[in-house]
């Protein structure tokens, strides 16, 4: 029999039969789980409770809020927190004072104190009912999965003062099952926010960008170094026919690196098939727009290129890019700007320039809103807390 199904004829439906001198054998644990040895009763769970040749002193009976229950003779017995047999041998100790030798059997007919919680990035936080033997794979599912800006490699489970360390990339991308730890009662599981700096865990992350002419233009992250062409398959694909393949570049630091996505991809030339590092962006214009565009990306709700750069203050741009996210730190905002007054040097130099948009939305008089030059890229980093 597998651990998960010795787990599961124990908790669904335990029945220990009790006197007041009697000992029950607790049965054997999920060696390869660690689970506790029997079912720990918990508040709200329904207990069934039948007392031998006493049909008068049957009872179905909820475990209150504050633990206890109410049972005829017995009085106000405590139950939460308790094994099923050692609540039997409670109860059988307290009625021995009015039932000669009274025989208990107790079975968890419901089990409803069975609840987790999921905080951080996922989609639906909050609490949920689990059953017993349920695993963080499945209890992830309920809480809708990881979202953007999860960092999956440092969560943790939260279970009493225990901080348990689980990979979720490992788990969900590698289909590592030494990750899917089984969830026990009222344990809390948090997916943090990846913050640049904020633990040594970011070193494993690569945060690349992907904007243009792409099915979904954003963020994303990988664990390594990737070729163009599986970046740009992590934002679904080119938009075609629409896409400058030609056209396409890397903003790396200061650095613009062309590629030719029609030679890599019709051709197959694999010079072209550059490898994106941490903090790239890769841009994949529509070549009639191209002239007069800017670029926009990071915490805001639609990053991607837009047309008409000499019509647009960055404030401006940030609004028709649908606004900061909550994650954004719009203090530190930066526009990477080609410099063109180079002469006749032939070079093209970048230049950064720090931009603080909570200045100029509390006071734009003393702090204008910068007009945007074609070719211009606007990057809002999320906040570090």
């Amino acid at each position: 029999m597998s651990p998960r199904a010795g787990w599961r004829r124990r908790v669904a439906l335990p029945v220990f039969l009790l006197t007041a001198t009697a000992v029950v054998a607790p049965l054997p644990p999920p060696a390869a789980w660690g689970q506790e040895e029997e079912y720990v009763i918990g508040a709200d769970d329904v207990l069934q409770i039948q007392v031998l040749d006493n049909k008068d002193l049957d009872q179905v009976l909820p475990v209150r809020p504050d633990g206890k229950i109410s049972f005829p003779l017995a009085g106000e017995v405590h139950a939460s927190g308790l094994t099923v047999s050692e609540f039997s041998a409670l109860l059988t100790q307290k009625l021995a004072k009015s039932v000669k030798n009274p025989t208990v059997s107790v079975i968890v007919k419901e089990v409803r104190s069975l609840r987790v919680y999921f905080v951080g990035r996922v989609a639906k936080p909050g609490v949920y009912p689990i059953k017993a033997g349920t695993s963080l794979l499945q209890a992830l599912t309920l809480a809708g999965g990881p979202v953007d800006g999860a960092d999956l490699s440092s969560s943790y489970v939260v279970r009493g003062e225990q901080r348990i360390f689980v990979d979720l990339r490992r788990l969900v991308q590698d289909a590592d099952l030494s990750q899917n730890v089984p969830l026990h009662r009222d344990d809390t599981i948090v997916v943090p926010e990846m913050t640049a700096g904020a633990n040594p865990q970011e070193v494993l992350e690569r945060r690349i960008y992907v904007l243009g002419k792409v099915q979904k233009p954003g963020m994303y992250t990988t664990r390594h170094d990737i070729p163009v062409l599986n970046a740009i398959f992590l934002a679904g694909g080119l938009v075609e026919p629409a896409a400058d393949l030609a056209g396409a570049f890397v903003i790396r630091g200061k650095d613009r690196i062309p590629i030719d996505l029609r030679r890599l991809i019709q051709k197959g030339d694999l010079s072209q098939n550059v490898m994106i590092r941490n903090e790239d962006t890769i841009v994949v214009p529509d070549g009639g727009e191209m002239q007069n565009s800017v670029f926009i990306m990071g915490e805001v709700a639609k990053p991607g290129f837009y047309p008409r750069a000499d019509a647009l203050t960055l404030m401006q741009l940030v609004s028709v890019a649908g606004g900061f996210t909550k994650f954004a730190a719009p203090g530190r905002i930066t526009v990477i700007r080609e410099d063109r007054s180079n002469g006749t040097s032939g070079t093209r130099q970048k230049s950064r320039i720090k931009v603080n948009a909570n200045a100029i939305q509390r006071n734009p008089r003393a702090n204008p809103d910068p007009s945007l030059e074609p070719g211009d890229v606007v990057v809002v980093p999320q906040t570090l807390f």
